[in-house]
């Protein structure tokens, strides 16, 4: 089987529903790996879940503060054209830059206009070729204590491939970033997971999804990298109440396969960004994000630092 092809751009266009949206995150815990303070099913509530019970946002943000032991690369993998890889990459690296006060950098391996720089609309902070070259980050001394979000992109041309060493790459990039986000391009796919501390698999709340997400977990089983797919979170991007069927039918494919599932539900603001597909449309951030979106993002930046403040899996070396 082929690599599976990266999703750009937008949760999938149309919510089908002009309903209320539906509840804002729901997860499912499963796999080897589970955690005691998830093994129950969550829903967030907005302005708390009662007496004496804390915000679950708050809970979610002390999650994604817990301290690492050391920097760490996430690889966003979208199971279908259209899931929102890029667009979950960048709402997740800027949110983790904002809780944790750190720098955090997005490496753009993904060519197109739905790429990283394009969505955001910033320019790069520099090249992949010229941090392998020992180059510094603009910012600060002590940018270690700075939240910032830094874009690289793949070469002084954003969406330009080449043929790098994503080990060494790994290693420059943990010199300046406590966190590093991928975005790849399919043809990038399997050599961007060598340096993966954790994978994202992202899936679109359409009835394409169980089916892409069953062959997307099949190939990366049959590929070398069933301990990182084991470890996975799920996203299910764009959830509408219309789209309820879709979406439990591709948790139940994802149940028992990875660590967590994530719900991030429909946003018109984010997805309005580049609707028609005819450009970038307005810079997409965690900015423009409504409450459950962002609740939604707040939740899986707390998962994912949990799972990797938990479990530090030591990263395979390539050769």
């Amino acid at each position: 089987m082929d690599a599976p092809s990266p999703a750009i751009g937008a949760p999938p266009a149309g919510p089908g529903d002009a309903g209320p949206p539906a509840p804002s995150i729901e997860r499912a815990l499963s796999g080897p790996d589970r955690i005691d303070s998830w093994q129950r099913r969550v829903r967030v509530v907005p302005g708390g879940q009662g007496p004496g019970k804390r915000d679950q946002e708050t809970l979610d943000r002390d999650r994604a503060r817990l301290p690492l032991t050391g920097p760490r690369c996430i690889v966003f993998l979208g199971c279908t054209s259209g899931a929102g890889q890029t667009v979950t990459a960048l709402m997740t690296g800027q949110l983790l830059a904002a809780l944790r006060g750190v720098p955090v950098a997005a490496i753009d391996l993904h060519p197109g206009h739905g790429s990283l720089v394009r969505q955001a609309q910033v320019t790069p902070a520099l090249c992949m070729a010229a941090l392998l070259d020992g180059a510094e980050p603009p910012g600060p001394a002590n940018a270690a204590a700075e939240a910032r979000f830094d874009l690289i992109t793949a070469d002084a041309v954003p969406g330009v491939p080449g043929d790098w060493d994503y080990p060494r790459l790994a290693e420059r990039a943990g010199r300046h970033y406590p966190l590093t986000m991928l975005d790849p391009g399919a043809s990038e796919v399997t050599r961007v997971l060598g340096i993966g501390d954790q994978l994202v698999l992202v899936a679109p709340a359409s009835a394409d999804a169980p089916r892409s997400l069953a062959m997307t977990q099949e190939w990366l089983n049959s590929n070398g990298h069933a301990e990182l797919a084991a470890r996975a979170v799920t996203v299910v991007n764009g959830v509408s109440k219309a789209s309820m069927s879709d979406v439990e039918q591709a948790e139940a494919v994802a149940r028992g396969r990875c660590r967590a599932i994530v719900r991030i539900p429909w946003d018109d603001l984010l997805a309005a960004g580049d609707a028609k597909g005819e450009g970038p449309g307005a810079p997409a951030g965690v900015s423009v994000l409504g409450p459950q979106a962002r609740h939604a993002y707040t939740a899986l930046a707390g998962v994912l630092v949990a799972g990797l403040a938990a479990a530090p899996v030591p990263r395979k070396v390539l050769h």
